[in-house]
């Protein structure tokens, strides 16, 4: 199980998580010439993003995808493509490509079959990056909604799944990548802050919370960032 790694400052854990993430990056286009990045969205990793974009990577050969995204156009405020367009895919990072989950103009369900072309494509990843909410969840696989089982099938052959609208969460429909997806790649690193996620993953973890396949899975290296 991943040890948590705990940073003085959130200043820190911004600056170490851009640091691994786009050493990450730089070593899978060493190995494979190119790389995949699936970015998660949430106002936690604005900062890393932020520090990532000025940073020297072969970010030519890179593709930027998210982890999961709102059924919304990039214009919407809580659009994880248009988080990560203004604050990742700019100055040296705006070389990269990108590989989005939103679809224009087609049907729900119908974006998500569409997006997993891109994905597959950026696949595998340099690295993933992932945070986590206080229900347990990733991504957007969320407890108790009608798609949970089928994203966290180890074995699934779908990287995308459209995800309905559930009670409690989540309030408008999304586009996640399914565990299968997420863990075709060397290296997952959750970024955590506060008390009560730092609980929640630290000790025995509750193997019905959705996080629980992230941290038993063996396909991957889990790194665990965590600031106060």
């Amino acid at each position: 199980m991943a040890k948590l790694e705990a940073f003085g400052s959130r200043e820190a854990l911004y600056d170490a998580a851009a640091s691994i993430l786009v050493g990450a990056l730089t070593t899978a286009v060493a190995t494979h010439g190119k790389a995949g990045f699936a970015a998660t969205g949430g106002s936690t990793p604005a900062p890393v993003y932020d520090r990532m974009a000025g940073m020297t990577a072969p970010w030519d050969k890179i593709t930027v995808t998210l982890t999961d995204e709102r059924f919304v156009p990039p214009s919407d405020p809580s659009s994880n493509e248009g988080l990560v367009r203004r604050h990742l895919l700019t100055d040296q990072a705006q070389k990269a490509a990108f590989a989005p989950l939103f679809i224009d103009g087609v049907s729900h369900e119908e974006s998500a079959y569409l997006a997993q072309e891109g994905v597959d494509a950026a696949a595998p990843f340099g690295v993933v990056l992932l945070g986590v909410g206080p229900d347990g969840h990733f991504a957007s696989l969320f407890p108790g909604n009608p798609v949970l089982a089928r994203g966290l099938d180890p074995r699934s052959e779908r990287s995308v799944l459209a995800v309905p609208p559930g009670d409690p969460a989540p309030d408008i429909p999304r586009l996640t990548l399914t565990l299968a997806a997420l863990t075709r790649t060397d290296l997952i690193v959750l970024l955590v802050t506060g008390a009560a996620k730092k609980a929640l993953l630290e000790g025995d973890v509750d193997p019905a919370l959705p996080v629980a396949a992230i941290l038993k899975q063996d396909r991957a290296k889990v790194r665990i960032l965590w600031a106060e």
